[in-house]
C-alpha cells in the first residue's frame, strides 16, 4: 500500500501537493502550494504508520484494527485540537506560523508557513560543526526560549523541544516547529516509546502517561538541546540516567565555560522535575543570558522602586512567599503577574497570572496572557482600593 500523497494531488481544493518535506512517526509533511493565497506553504497529515494505512484506491487513511482505531481516532483529535490551539499562537512571530487545518481523507490536514531555512540540528551537519561555542548557541537558545516562554503563556506546550525542532531559517529567524502534544497517546510498546520521545532531550516524566509535566519539562528539553549544541552529544537518556548514568557537568567538557552556566544547565537537566527551574525564563535568567532592569512603582501618592531578581524577572503579588513585589491589598491575586528584561532586546515581558486584569498601555491582559513592553510603556492593576501603576526602566 503506498504511504505519501503523490504529487498533484489537490488538498481542500486549495493546496497542491509538490513533494514529501519530511515523515515522522505520526504524521508526514508535505510542500504545497496555496492555489488562493498563490504562495508555498508546509502541509502537516496526520499518519502514524503504527496505527494507520492508506488504502490502495484514493487517499483515504484507515486504521490497521478495531484496537488501533481507537488510539487513531484519539490521536486525531489530539492532533485536530492542537491545531486549532497554534493558530492562537500566530502573533508569536518565532513559532511557526499555522494559518489553516482542515479534515479530509478520513485524517486531518496542518497548513503552515513555508520556512526557509535548516533545523538546528542540519545547519550543524552541513556546515561540520561538532559544537557550537557557547555564546553563540546561548543566542539561540536565548531565542528559542522566549517564543517558548511567550508559548507557555497561552498554557500551551510545546513537548518536543529539540535540535530537529529549532529552525533557523534563511532571514535570521531562530523558529519553534513541530508541537508534540499527538505523541502523548502513543501506545505502549517498544516501538512506540522510540517515537513518543526524543531519547536524550526528554525528561523522565514524558516517559509516562502519569508523568507531571509542566514548563519544567520544556526547560529540561532546551538544556539538553544547549547541552548538545556545545559539546556535540546529548546527555544520557533518562532511564539510563535512573539506572545510574550521570550527565557530565559543562566545566569537565567544554573548556573556559562560566562555572554558573555550567550549574545552570545541571540544574535545568535534575531528573526530578521539582529541582528545575519552574519556568524557561527562570532557566535563561539563571544562563546569564538576560540584562538588568527595575520597575518604578506608583501608588497611593508615593513612588517605590524595586530591581529584578538575579534572574532578571519580579513576581507581583499579594503573598510574600510568591511575589518579591507585594502589594497589600486582598484585591491583588497571591501571584498577579510576573515580568522579565531581555537585555539583548532591551525589552520587557509582562505575563499575568490572575483571573483579574492586568492593564498596559498595549492593551489588557486576561489569565494566560503575556505581551512584550518597552521602556516607556506601563502597566497597572486596579483594585477597588488603589490602582498600581508599574513603569519598567533600565539603569
Amino acid at each position: 500500500m503506498k504511504s505519501v500523497l503523490p504529487k498533484g494531488v489537490i488538498l481542500h481544493r486549495r493546496y497542491s501537493v509538490e513533494h514529501v518535506l519530511g515523515i515522522g512517526g505520526f504524521g508526514i509533511t508535505y510542500a504545497a502550494f496555496d492555489l488562493a493565497g498563490r504562495e508555498w506553504t508546509a502541509v502537516k497529515e496526520y499518519f502514524p504508520g503504527e496505527w494507520a494505512v492508506r488504502m490502495p484506491q484514493g487517499n483515504q487513511i484507515v486504521p490497521e484494527s478495531p484496537e488501533k482505531g481507537r488510539f487513531y481516532q484519539h490521536g486525531m483529535k489530539t492532533f485536530y485540537d492542537e491545531a486549532e490551539r497554534l493558530v492562537n499562537l500566530q502573533k508569536i512571530p518565532d513559532v511557526v506560523n499555522v494559518r489553516d487545518f482542515f479534515p479530509e481523507n478520513g485524517t486531518v490536514y496542518l497548513v503552515m508557513e513555508m520556512l526557509k531555512g535548516h533545523t538546528l540540528r542540519d545547519y550543524m551537519r552541513c556546515r561540520g560543526i561538532k559544537a557550537m561555542s557557547p555564546a553563540e548557541a546561548g543566542k539561540i537558545i536565548k531565542a528559542a526560549g522566549m517564543a517558548l516562554t511567550q508559548v507557555h503563556g497561552y498554557g500551551y506546550l510545546h513537548r518536543d523541544v529539540g535540535p530537529d525542532n529549532i529552525m533557523l531559517t534563511s532571514a535570521g529567524r531562530v523558529c519553534l516547529i513541530d508541537f508534540g502534544a499527538t505523541r502523548v497517546y502513543a501506545l505502549n510498546s517498544a516501538k512506540s516509546m522510540s517515537v513518543l520521545v526524543k531519547p536524550g532531550f526528554a525528561p523522565i516524566e514524558q516517559y509516562s502517561r502519569s508523568g507531571k509535566q509542566g514548563p519544567w519539562t520544556d526547560v529540561y528539553a532546551l538544556a539538553a538541546t544547549y547541552y548538545f549544541m556545545v559539546t556535540g552529544e546529548k546527555p544520557p537518556g533518562a532511564p539510563e540516567r535512573i539506572a545510574g548514568a550521570r550527565v557530565t557537568p559543562l566545566e569537565a567538557k567544554v573548556p573556559g565555560i562560566p562555572g554558573y552556566l555550567s550549574r545552570a544547565v545541571e540544574r535545568a537537566l535534575s531528573e526530578d522535575w521539582r529541582k528545575r527551574p519552574r519556568s524557561v525564563f527562570d532557566f535563561l535568567g539563571e544562563m546569564g543570558l538576560l540584562g538588568k532592569a527595575y520597575v518604578k512603582l506608583q501608588a497611593r501618592g508615593r513612588d517605590a522602586f524595586y530591581y529584578f531578581m538575579p534572574d532578571d524577572s519580579l513576581s507581583i503579588g499579594r503573598e510574600t512567599g510568591k511575589s518579591n513585589v507585594v502589594l497589600h491589598d486582598s484585591q491583588v491575586s497571591a501571584l498577579h503577574c510576573k515580568i522579565w528584561y531581555d537585555g539583548g532586546e532591551d525589552r520587557f515581558l509582562l505575563a499575568n497570572y490572575s483571573g483579574n486584569y492586568t492593564y498596559t498601555s498595549r492593551g489588557i491582559l486576561h489569565k494566560g496572557q503575556s505581551i512584550w513592553l518597552i521602556r516607556k510603556d506601563w502597566f497597572y492593576i486596579q483594585t477597588k482600593h488603589a490602582r498600581y501603576i508599574f513603569y519598567p526602566e533600565v539603569r
